[in-house]
This record gives C-alpha cells, structure tokens and sequence, in this order.
C-alpha cells in the first residue's frame, strides 16, 4: 500500500524549496532555476521524517494535482516558473509582452508606485499579468487595492526586459513609473482610459 503523503502539502514545500530556499534541502539551482528532480526528492526527504516516505512516483502524482502553469519539469530537471525571492540569472524565456499588462496592488502604495514606480520588494521579480480578472483577485487578497494597467509593449520597445513565467504572468526586474497608467484611488478607475480598477 502506498504511504499518504498530502499532495497540498508537498507541493508548499516543492514551491519554497525551489522559490525561497533551495539550500534548506541540500540542492543547487542552476542559473534558469531547475533542480534535478531525484535530489530535490531525497532533500526533501532528509529534511524531516514527515517525507521519510517520499519518492519521485508520489512527487510526480502531487504535480499532477497543481496547477500546470507553476511548475515546469524538463529533462529529469523541475523549476517553479515564478514568485522566487532567490535571484536567478532568467526566469524563462525574454519576450515581447501584449500592449497591456496589469499589475494588482494596495492602495496606500499608490504614491511610492506614481514616484519610483514598480520595484520586485521582497521578491526576485515584479510580477505582472495578462488577466485583469486575476489582477483584481490580487488586488482584493491585499485589502481592497486598485488595477494597475501597464503599457507593456511600450516599456519592451524602451528597452525594459520581460519574461513569461506561464500563460498569463509577466515577470520584469523593475518598471518605470511612466509605463504605468495613473489611477484614481477614490474609485479605483484609470484615469486616462477609464479602465477598471479592482472593486
């Protein structure tokens, strides 16, 4: 019989083994971010005896429960495809963006955003994104803030570098101001094209 092992769980774990702290569990990341799929397995397994247990059969099975979009496994090698706080050389692959990208944040950082505009925090990356329904989930889950649309395509051609971490998010290192479309705090609308904010 096959030992439980809660795929919820392991895949918290996979994600700040490979996002926040690879060395907790003994394993190296390359420059792209992959760890060999075997080490990551038997470091996880060593860091404590709730994953005595664990093989690569039960992590592949966890993964299959995820999301697609968040892990990327290639060549026996497995990446968390975005919100890592360890520095990478590259996060993917660079491309062009679409025209607008959107960018959900609180509303009290609205003033340090329109002066220095969108700088990674305690992140690697500034995490932007295609789906303005998933900025807006963003947005609410940080207490009521605003839609931020950004002019992607424009800040691409002035040179800014974007990385496309799945389908719908957009990683940058920084962004400038400029590229940001203003929006009204008080009613969480753009105000020079009347895009919606988060409500």
């Amino acid at each position: 019989m096959e030992p439980f092992i809660d795929p919820t769980r392991l895949l918290r774990t996979l994600a700040y083994a490979l996002r926040h702290n690879p060395r907790q569990f003994g394993v190296a990341l390359d420059e792209d971010g992959f760890a060999d799929i075997d080490e990551l397995v038997i470091g996880i397994r060593f860091s404590s005896y709730d994953w005595a247990l664990l093989d690569r059969l039960i992590l592949e099975a966890a993964l299959l429960t995820s999301s697609p979009d968040r892990f990327e496994c290639r060549d026996g090698r497995i990446r968390a495809r975005y919100g890592h706080t360890i520095r990478l050389a590259s996060p993917g692959d660079r491309l062009t963006p679409p025209e607008i990208l959107f960018h959900g944040t609180p509303t009290a950082a609205l003033p340090i955003i329109t002066r220095d505009g969108l700088r990674p925090m305690n992140r690697a990356f500034v995490h932007l994104t295609a789906s303005l329904d998933y900025a807006a989930q963003v947005a609410t889950s940080k207490g009521g803030g605003v839609v931020l649309p950004i002019r992607a395509k424009e800040a691409s051609d002035a040179g800014t570098e974007f990385f496309q971490a799945n389908p719908h998010v957009w990683l940058v290192r920084e962004l400038s101001h400029q590229f940001i479309n203003p929006v009204d705090p008080a009613t969480g609308v753009c105000e020079n094209t009347g895009t919606p904010g988060a409500s």
